[in-house]
């Protein structure tokens, strides 16, 4: 860890990496065999959490900008890409549930002990390619057009005594439709009727030469990768939109998570200060009409448009600027559609750079007293442009007006 006064000399990009690269990186070998208490996965993620947003060991609900099961999303899910300890722990250990199917070295035939977590999203991530039936099981593989048994026909599948379903294996089952031997107790009415369903459906599946293939369902090729496993624990949920807008152009990482931060709403303005009890101007230091928020400030301040105005046409871009969109990232949807391919990059990064300069000179007219000037801000988004071009913002160089030489 560094020391406080060296932490907190870099801004939250730059510990955003260093607890990407260090800190998660930490406990990688423990999580790949060991399953570690909630406590301790906790303290991890309070040692990461107060370096991130405080630079410090520990942070308090004040200096949390976001919540932390937000932040430890992957980026396309609106976080900051952290490693999620528990999901990744539980993805690293399911190599050893793969190698035990898969693999012939030494670990293979050992008496492995998992979680029913494990196993279930295990279960739910594979599907056996039917061979020649030999290594598959019968009752527990999903082998019927990637189904199992227990999905397919569920009561009858609960009339089969556990040692049974273990033991058996697909090519057993199919010789002289032994598996209905398997089948236990009395059957009602649902289970006839599941009954016949599967002597049907097993009827129909052939064994080959061919022995059998574990299918790994998250990757093309078909084969366990942690990183698959990982992002798997969080399928189900709900894609960012803003996702591409702000971390798939070339920008600093202190304008890109700048830009995180905008997304979800969470920069001081005077809307949010409001919200918490503080001290906060009651209108919009720009323009003076109205109540100041994220979107007022960008998109629909009277102000802020003809910033955007000014330099889309210094840029000559097609698209209009922004107008009544509920977000930044609307607006910048709509406007790519209206941009030629060519010019796509350097909106996306001009986008970038106007709403992160829109926000600084609103600090400094709140915090230094400085006066809004049109003039002065859009001077200094054409010369950071112009650096940004030099530094390496391709897309950027190709839009910038002929007399802004870049090189």
């Amino acid at each position: 860890m560094l020391p406080n006064w060296k932490s907190r000399l870099m801004n939250k990009a730059g510990r955003l990496a260093l607890v990407k690269s260090v800190l998660s990186a930490i406990p990688i070998h423990q999580l790949l065999v060991l399953s570690p208490p909630k406590k301790t996965l906790k303290l991890i993620e309070k040692i990461e959490r107060g370096f991130l947003w405080a630079g410090r060991a520990a942070a308090n609900g004040g200096s949390c900008h976001v919540n932390w099961r937000r932040v430890c999303r992957p980026l396309s899910l609106g976080g900051l890409g952290i490693q999620d300890m528990e999901r990744a722990g539980l993805a690293l250990r399911l190599r050893w549930l793969w190698f035990s199917r898969t693999d012939e070295r030494a670990w293979h035939g050992l008496d492995l002990h998992f979680s029913n977590e494990e196993r279930a999203l295990f279960f739910a991530s594979t599907m056996l390619a039917v061979g020649d039936g030999r290594s598959g099981k019968f009752w527990e593989d999903r082998w019927l057009d990637g189904r199992s048994i227990s999905e397919l026909t569920p009561q009858l599948y609960a009339c089969v005594p556990r040692h049974r379903r273990k033991q058996r294996t697909i090519a057993d089952g199919l010789q002289n439709h032994a598996w209905a031997r398997d089948i236990r107790g009395d059957l009602g009415i649902h289970e006839i009727g599941q009954y016949l369903l599967l002597w049907r459906t097993a009827q129909n599946v052939t064994l080959h030469d061919q022995p059998d293939q574990l299918i790994w369902r998250w990757t093309p090729s078909g084969t366990y990768s942690a990183r698959s496993a990982y992002l798997a624990a969080f399928h189900g949920s709900v894609a960012c939109d803003s996702s591409q807008l702000t971390w798939r152009s070339w920008t600093p990482p202190r304008v890109k998570f700048f830009l995180w931060l905008v997304s979800l709403d969470r920069c001081w303005t005077a809307d949010r200060l409001r919200r918490h009890g503080l001290q906060h101007h009651p209108r919009c230091v720009f323009c003076d009409q109205e109540p100041e928020t994220m979107r007022h400030l960008l998109v629909t301040c009277p102000f802020s448009r003809q910033v955007w105005h000014e330099t889309l046409s210094w840029l000559r871009m097609t698209c209009r600027p922004p107008d009544h969109e509920a977000t930044l990232n609307d607006w910048w949807l709509h406007a790519m559609r209206e941009t030629p391919k060519a010019m796509r990059k350097g909106l996306a990064t001009i986008t970038h750079l106007t709403a992160w300069l829109l926000c600084k000179h609103r600090n400094s007219c709140v915090f230094d007293g400085e006066q809004p000037s049109m003039a002065l801000l859009t001077a200094r988004i054409r010369e950071e442009a112009a650096l940004w071009a030099r530094a390496g913002a391709v897309g950027l160089g190709v839009v910038l007006p002929i007399t802004w030489d870049v090189h």
